[in-house]
């Protein structure tokens, strides 16, 4: 069968924040007097900042969804969170500007850069017909910055976790990028670098999960479980299912 569309993570998969999303923690929290390091930010798991919005789903957050100011909070309230997980010793004022820096940050397309391989596979989706999405735990600001970043036309839109008001494995994410394509839902690839938000996400919403495995493994937190279709560049996203 031939795949019709693809529906394509951000983070880890399309691009990424550089020098790091830690060092923008680092950076916002030096500005205000606050030392903090990478490593200790990274040894906390992400997705336990989600923890007061978690549902047996995933995260569901669609009040603070209703507009961007509203949105902002959570990711002032997540960064203090982090900061504080990472032994961050400050006032609450001093939390509380260093996590704003922080949300200015994510949503500063200056901080974020395509991998080399984006841009020619967003090229060779489009000369197979296949229709590109963007569905992504991100910002509230990611269609502008992937139109500053030069690819905002390759995508039939850009679903991003901040404005749907749920996060990906939860389905509502992947209802809302199925309006954006006349492909049915097993004619959909979903390709990501999470095993739980983009393989398992996708196939519980009916699409075919994609696991991107850049490094080998190098940062994977759990064994890919079988028969589950890896690639190492997104160059490699199957146009055929199942995949030669």
């Amino acid at each position: 069968m031939r795949i019709k569309a693809a529906f394509l993570d951000f983070d880890g998969t399309l691009g990424e924040m550089r020098p790091s999303h830690f060092a923008a923690y680092c950076a916002a929290a030096a500005e205000c007097g606050i030392e903090v390091s990478e490593e200790a930010l990274a040894s906390r798991d992400l997705d336990a900042a989600w923890a007061r919005w978690m549902t047996p789903d995933g995260a569901l957050h669609l009040d603070e969804s209703a507009n961007e100011s509203a949105f902002r909070e959570v990711r002032v309230a997540l960064a203090i969170d982090r900061l504080r997980a990472a032994g961050a010793q400050a006032d609450e004022a001093s939390l509380r500007r260093a996590a704003e820096l922080v949300a200015d940050v994510e949503g500063d397309s200056d901080w974020y850069a395509l991998y080399e391989d984006a841009m020619p596979a967003l090229d060779r989706l489009a000369q197979a017909g296949v229709e590109a999405v963007i569905v992504s735990n991100h910002v509230w600001r990611l269609p502008e910055i992937m139109r500053n970043l030069g690819v905002g036309a390759k995508f039939e839109g850009v679903v991003t976790s901040a404005r749907v008001g749920a996060r990906k494995p939860h389905p509502l994410i992947f209802e809302h990028a199925l309006r954006l394509t006349s492909a049915r839902p097993e004619e959909i690839v979903m390709v990501g670098d999470s095993l739980s938000a983009d393989v398992e996400g996708g196939e519980r919403a009916g699409l075919h999960g994609v696991y991107l495995d850049r490094l080998g493994g190098g940062r994977r937190a759990r064994a890919v479980p079988p028969g589950v279709t890896t690639i190492r560049t997104l160059l490699d996203i199957p146009l055929e299912w199942p995949p030669s």
